[in-house]
C-alpha cells in the first residue's frame, strides 16, 4: 500500500505498519553506525557525547531515550539557549507545538493540532500545564515565566492514567529547582530596546544540615508596549511584572520528605494588548450632534500602530501553595501525597473593535479559585516490574464578569437607547458563576516481558460535575447596571435578565497501552494507543435556554509507533514518531448575527470531527566538542470530517475549514560554538531558525487574519568565564523584524470587521550572568 498520495497526505491504517517498518529499517543501520564508532571513540571523543537528560514523564525518573513516549525535555542550559524568558520561548523547539500569548494573556497551547484558545473560563485547556506536578487550571496564569526552572517537558499525545487532570492533547511540565543542601546562588540582570530591564535571582541552601533547605527566587521585568497608540500616543500591551517562588524541604528521615512551596505573580501594566484592524471600521463619532453621519477607519496600514479608545486595564495576580509529601514506605513501595491551593484574579479591558469609538469595548473581572489533591502510590522491583496507582480530587470556583464597559453602551457608537428607544432590552453584561467538582482513580502497570520487550497498560475512570449560572443585565438606559459587586462606573439604572443555570456530570474510562522493545543500548521502539478526554460544560457566553444546554465532552483515539536512537557513540540522537488521532465532538464557538435582530451572537457548541495525523522528527548532534547542533520537523496532516455551526438558527456546513494553530510544516535549526578566546574567558556564538508554514489562527479560518508562512531567527553572543562564574550575553530575536499574526477576531458577520493580534517584532538585550 502508498503511503503518501498525490497530495501528500498520509494515509491510515496502511501508514502505521509502513511506518513502523520504515523506523525499524532506520534503526537498525543507527545502531551498527554506532556500534563502530564506540570502537573507534578515543577519550578526547568520549569527553563531547551529548548530555543524558532525565525525565519523569511516567512519574518516575528515566533517561529521556529510555521513555516510550513523546516526550521533549528542555533542561535550564538550553532553555537559554533558547533566551526563552517564558514558555512561548520555546515552541520552535518542539515539533507540532504552538504556544502564544492571546488576547486576554492567556496561554494558547496546541500539541498535534488539539488545544483552546477561548480564554473565558468555561472552555477547559486541552492542553494542561503543571507546575511542579500541579495542574494549573486558568489559561492567563498557565503563561508562566521561566526562571527557576531545572527543565520543561512537553508531553505529546493525551494524558490521564500518570497526571493528576486529564487533558486531551498534552501536557506542558514545568519542574523547578529542588532547595539545594549547599549554598547556591544566581543572578541575572538585563536591558535592551522598548525600555526593557530583568531582574532574575535565586538563592538557597541548608538552614538545617541534613535536615531542612530553602530557597527563594524572584523575577522583575518591565518593557514598554510593541505598538504604538494613535489616539493618545502613548506605547500599548506593556509588562510589569513579578513573579516569586519559595520552597523548603524538610528530610526528617531517609524514608520521609517534604516539601511545602510558594509562589506568585503579579502583573500590573499601564495598558492592555489591543488589535488591529484588517479590514474597514464604520462607526458613529458624534452621536448625539450627529448621529446619522457615520466615521469610516481604513484598514491599519502598520502591524504595531493601534488606535484604540479601551486599553487601560490588564491586571493579574496569581499565587499558589503546595504541600508534597513523599513517604518510602519499603525497599519497593513509596507514597507520594500532593496538596495544592491556587487563586487567580483578572481584570481586564479589551478593544474589539479596533477603534477609537466605543462599538465593542469589553471589561472581564475573573476570580478564580482552585483545590487539588493527589495521592499515589509507586511500586518498583528489582525485576523491573512498576506499578503506579491513585486518586484524584479537583475543585474550582470561578466568578467572570464580562460585557460592555463604557457607561454609554453602544452598537455602532450609538446608544443601546437610540436602537431601543421604546425601552427593548439587550443582554450584554453578565456574571458566570462555575464550579467544577472531579475526582478520578488511576492506574497504571509496566512489564518487563523479556530484557528487550515491556508492555504497559493504563487505565483511568474520570467523574466530574459542573455547575453554571448566568446573571444579566438589560439595558433601558444608557448607564444600566445593577448586577452586584459591580464597578461603580458602571453603576446605573436597569433591570435584571432572567438568571440561568445548569448543572451536569460528565465521566469518561481513558485507557493506554504501549509496547516497547530495546533493539539495543541505542535503539528503543515503540508503539501506543490511547484515549483523550476532556470534560463538557456550559456555555459562559450564552443568554439563552438553548445556548445554556450542556456541551459534550471531547473524546480521542490517538495511534502511535516511534523509534529513540543514539548514534556515533552518543553524539548525535535521532527521535522520530507517527501519530494518528480520530478527534471527536470538538468544542468551538460558532459566531454569525442573529436572523431577526442582526445582532451579534455566538454559541459554544460540539460542531466537529476531525482526523489528525503527522510525523516529529528530533535530531541532537555534537560533531565536535565545541559544536552542538539542534534540530526538528513537524509534519501535520489535519481536516474537519464533519464540522455544522449553528448560529441564529441557521445551520451551516464547514467541514472545509483548516484547523486551528495547525500547520501542515513546523521545523527548526540551531547551532551553537563555544571556543576559549583566551586562558580565562569561553565565547559562545549561538544562532536558531524556525519555519512554520500557513497557520490559521482562529475558528473561522479566515484568509484575512491567517499568519502566512514565515522564518524567524534568533541570535547571540556571549562571553563567560572558565568556571561559568560570570557571563555577559547581547542577544536579538526576531531578527529579520518579521510581523506575525498570532491570534484574530472575525467579526464580519456582527458589526462587521476582522482584527488580529500580532507577536513581538525585532527585539535586542545584553545580560550579565552571575552563578555561584
Amino acid at each position: 500500500m502508498t503511503t503518501l498520495d498525490r497530495g501528500s497526505r498520509l494515509i491510515f491504517p496502511g501508514m502505521a505498519t509502513g511506518a513502523l517498518a520504515g523506523l525499524l529499517a532506520a534503526a537498525q543501520p543507527a545502531a551498527a553506525q554506532g556500534d563502530q564508532d564506540d570502537g573507534a571513540l578515543d577519550e578526547s571523543a568520549a569527553e563531547f557525547i551529548i548530555e543524558q537528560l532525565f525525565v519523569t514523564a511516567r512519574r518516575r525518573q528515566e533517561s529521556l531515550q529510555r521513555v516510550p513516549l513523546s516526550v521533549s525535555a528542555l533542561n535550564d542550559s538550553r532553555i537559554q539557549e533558547l533566551q526563552a524568558d517564558d514558555l512561548s520561548g520555546l515552541q520552535y523547539a518542539v515539533p507540532n507545538f504552538y504556544l502564544n500569548a492571546g488576547d486576554a494573556s492567556n496561554a494558547v497551547i496546541y500539541i498535534r493540532g488539539i488545544g483552546q484558545n477561548d480564554s473565558l473560563a468555561f472552555a477547559d485547556a486541552g492542553v494542561g500545564v503543571y507546575v511542579d506536578d500541579v495542574f494549573i487550571a486558568r489559561s492567563q496564569a498557565a503563561f508562566l515565566e521561566l526562571f527557576d526552572v531545572e527543565r520543561v517537558e512537553v508531553l505529546r499525545g493525551p494524558q490521564g492514567t500518570l497526571y493528576g487532570r486529564n487533558t486531551i492533547g498534552g501536557a506542558v511540565k514545568f519542574v523547578s529547582t529542588l532547595p539545594p543542601d549547599a549554598f547556591e546562588a544566581y543572578a541575572e540582570l538585563g536591558v535592551g530596546n522598548f525600555n526593557f530591564g530583568t531582574v532574575k535571582a535565586r538563592v538557597g541552601g541548608p538552614l538545617v544540615d541534613d535536615v531542612l533547605n530553602a530557597k527563594l527566587a524572584i523575577s522583575a521585568t518591565h518593557r514598554s508596549g510593541f505598538a504604538d497608540n494613535a489616539v493618545d500616543g502613548e506605547d500599548d500591551g506593556d509588562t510589569k511584572s513579578f513573579a516569586w517562588r519559595a520552597a523548603f524541604l524538610y528530610t526528617p528521615s531517609d524514608t520521609l520528605d517534604l516539601l511545602l512551596s510558594f509562589d506568585g505573580k503579579v502583573d500590573r501594566p499601564d495598558t492592555s494588548r489591543s488589535p488591529v484592524r484588517e479590514t474597514p471600521v464604520i462607526g458613529f463619532a458624534d452621536p448625539v450632534g450627529d448621529p446619522f453621519t457615520p466615521t469610516a477607519f481604513p484598514p491599519a496600514t502598520d502591524p504595531f500602530v493601534v488606535d484604540v479608545n479601551a486599553n487601560g486595564l490588564s491586571d493579574l495576580t496569581a499565587y499558589g501553595v503546595t504541600l508534597k509529601a513523599n513517604w518510602q514506605i519499603s525497599p519497593t513501595w513509596s507514597i507520594e501525597s500532593i496538596t495544592s491551593y491556587r487563586e487567580m484574579d483578572f481584570d481586564l479591558n479589551l478593544d474589539t473593535d479596533g477603534s477609537p469609538l466605543a462599538i465593542l469595548d469589553i471589561l472581564v473581572l475573573q476570580d478564580q479559585k482552585q483545590f487539588s489533591q493527589e495521592l499515589r502510590a509507586t511500586y518498583e522491583s528489582d525485576t523491573g516490574l512498576s506499578f503506579t496507582g491513585g486518586v484524584y480530587y479537583f475543585h474550582d470556583d470561578d466568578l467572570t464578569f464580562s460585557g460592555v464597559d463604557n457607561p454609554a453602551v453602544s452598537v455602532f457608537g450609538l446608544p443601546i437607547t437610540f436602537f431601543f428607544p421604546l425601552g427593548f432590552a439587550s443582554s450584554a453584561l453578565a456574571d458566570t458563576d462555575q464550579k467544577t467538582d472531579s475526582i478520578a482513580v488511576f492506574a497504571d502497570l509496566s512489564y518487563p516481558v523479556t530484557d528487550r520487550l515491556s508492555v504497559s497498560a493504563g487505565l483511568r475512570y474520570t467523574y466530574e460535575e459542573k455547575e453554571s449560572s448566568r446573571r444579566f443585565e438589560n439595558f433601558l438606559d444608557t448607564s444600566v447596571l445593577v448586577i452586584e459587586d459591580t464597578p461603580p462606573f458602571l453603576q446605573g439604572a436597569g433591570i435584571p435578565g432572567t438568571t440561568l443555570f445548569g448543572k451536569d456530570n460528565f465521566d469518561a474510562l481513558t485507557p493506554k497501552f504501549s509496547i516497547s522493545y530495546q533493539a539495543n543500548d541505542d535503539v528503543l521502539l515503540y508503539g501506543s494507543v490511547s484515549r483523550g478526554f476532556k470534560s463538557g460544560g456550559f456555555d459562559g457566553r450564552g443568554s439563552t435556554d438553548f445556548a445554556f444546554q450542556p456541551f459534550d465532552p471531547e473524546t480521542v483515539w490517538s495511534y502511535e509507533v516511534g523509534v529513540k536512537s543514539s548514534w556515533a557513540g552518543g553524539r548525535l540522537i535521532a527521535n522520530a514518531a507517527y501519530f494518528y488521532n480520530d478527534y471527536s465532538d470538538l468544542q468551538v464557538t460558532s459566531f454569525g448575527a442573529d436572523p431577526v435582530s442582526g445582532v451579534f451572537v455566538s454559541l459554544f457548541t460540539n460542531a466537529a470531527k476531525a482526523r489528525i495525523q503527522g510525523i516529529e522528527l528530533e535530531l541532537t548532534g555534537r560533531p565536535s566538542e565545541a559544536l552542538t547542533l539542534n534540530a526538528t520537523v513537524g509534519f501535520l496532516d489535519a481536516e474537519y470530517e464533519e464540522f455544522e455551526t449553528l448560529v441564529g438558527g441557521v445551520v451551516t456546513d464547514v467541514s472545509d475549514r483548516e484547523l486551528v494553530n495547525s500547520p501542515k510544516w513546523n521545523a527548526s535549526l540551531g547551532a551553537t560554538f563555544g571556543k576559549p578566546i583566551s586562558d580565562r574567558l569561553i565565547g559562545t556564538a549561538h544562532m536558531d531558525a524556525a519555519y512554520r508554514s500557513k497557520t490559521f489562527n482562529e475558528i473561522t479560518a479566515s484568509e484575512i487574519l491567517a499568519a502566512d508562512e514565515y522564518v524567524i531567527v534568533n541570535a547571540f553572543l556571549s562571553v563567560k568565564t572558565e568556571d561559568g562564574r560570570w557571563e555577559f550575553r547581547g542577544g536579538v530575536q526576531n531578527l529579520t523584524d518579521q510581523a506575525i499574526r498570532v491570534q484574530g477576531f472575525n467579526l464580519s458577520e456582527f458589526p462587521g470587521f476582522e482584527l488580529s493580534f500580532f507577536s513581538a517584532p525585532r527585539t535586542y538585550d545584553f545580560r550579565l550572568f552571575y552563578r555561584y
